[in-house]
């Protein structure tokens, strides 16, 4: 059925303004189509009749479709119903009720509901191993979409991967990780900015030409930026950024060199030093890098393109070369290392 349940409650809500009404519509709604429905708008039904407190809508609408084969019992909307609408149920109807939940094998997904416990002997258990379910398979989830991120990250999609953070946010709101991934991003889109700007591989790195007025307040701007990151070592990786926007990658680099910098942070660090052309300590620095993150396998990626950087701004061009080839052999899809490549070949 391509009815959206969801939105077909709240038009009915809209235009009739009682739950109860909308509930019966809905079911006859149900009843009259004879296209199945799907798993989803079942369960926003149930969801529904739940937090309405339509208790006994739920249940008379469970037992009259007990006879279809295809209608699945979903014993914890069922059981919840039963605990907050019929609390008193005699022991026959208990005993029918622990039956119909032994045959469906549901005593997993049954023991969610409250009082669950009249009807499966160890639910509180079942409840605390299927939490535990849920925490692992979160984590392991939240992994993967990390190694993900990392992926896009590493072929520099910025916007894939401001869309997966934002997905990441919605399913792990409040997480530390991914408020970090969220900051480095951001960071990270900064610099990138200023790259497409002035790049690199263009041109060596010059002061802004203008005039005497203008040099003298680019150079107090400068000292502004290195006092204050002294005077503030919390927020000093911001002065950093701040210099780069600036185009001051020496006064970043000095801020930079002065703290003591996360691993994650060291790619911008990397970054800076290509733009002051420090391509030996670069070359040294990634040394480093990967034996700290050996752990992880985008590593690779990230520290064989800023090599390739590196072997270029040391005039070892047929070695840049190479290491960008190698790089697009394992991921035909980097598209900068495309990009870098093809401005290399034209030179």
């Amino acid at each position: 059925m391509t009815l959206n349940l969801e939105l077909e409650i709240k038009s009915l809500l809209t235009e009739f303004d009682s739950p109860e009404v909308v509930a019966e519509k809905v079911i006859k709604l149900f009843e009259n189509i004879e296209v199945e429905w799907s798993k989803e708008n079942l369960l926003e039904l149930y969801r529904f009749l739940l937090n309405c407190g339509l208790y006994q809508h739920l249940i008379r609408f469970c037992l009259s479709h007990l006879a279809d084969k295809k209608f699945e019992m979903p014993w914890p909307y069922f059981l919840q119903a039963l605990h907050d609408g019929l609390p008193d149920l005699e022991e026959d109807i208990v005993k029918f009720i622990v039956l119909g939940i032994q045959e469906d094998n549901a005593a997993e997904s049954a023991s969610l509901a409250d009082g669950s416990e009249r009807f499966i002997k160890n639910a509180k258990e079942l409840k605390l191993e299927r939490n535990r379910k849920r925490r692992r398979n979160s984590t392991k989830l939240k992994a993967e979409m990390l190694d993900e991120l990392l992926t896009l990250r590493t072929q520099q999609l910025v916007e894939q991967e401001k869309n997966l953070l934002g997905k990441l946010q919605r399913m792990f709101p409040g997480d530390q990780d991914i408020l970090e991934e969220v900051r480095e991003h951001k960071e990270r889109y900064a610099l990138d900015v200023l790259t497409r700007r002035s790049p690199l591989r263009n041109s060596e790195y010059k002061e802004p030409q203008s005039s005497p007025e203008i040099r003298k307040l680019f150079s107090k701007l400068k000292d502004s930026l290195l006092t204050s990151a002294k005077n503030d070592p919390n927020i000093a990786f911001d002065f950093a950024i701040a210099a780069l926007m600036f185009d001051a990658p020496e006064t970043s680099l000095v801020i930079l060199e002065s703290m003591s910098l996360p691993i994650e942070r060291k790619w911008l660090l990397l970054e800076v030093k290509l733009k002051c052309r420090r391509f030996l300590e670069v070359l040294s620095d990634l040394n480093q890098i990967e034996i700290a993150l050996a752990h992880e396998p985008e590593t690779f990626f990230a520290t064989a393109y800023l090599r390739a950087q590196a072997y270029w701004g040391l005039k070892q061009k047929h070695v840049a070369i190479e290491i960008l080839e190698t790089i697009l052999e394992a991921r035909p899809n980097y598209r900068s290392a495309h990009a870098l490549l093809d401005l290399w070949r034209s030179q």
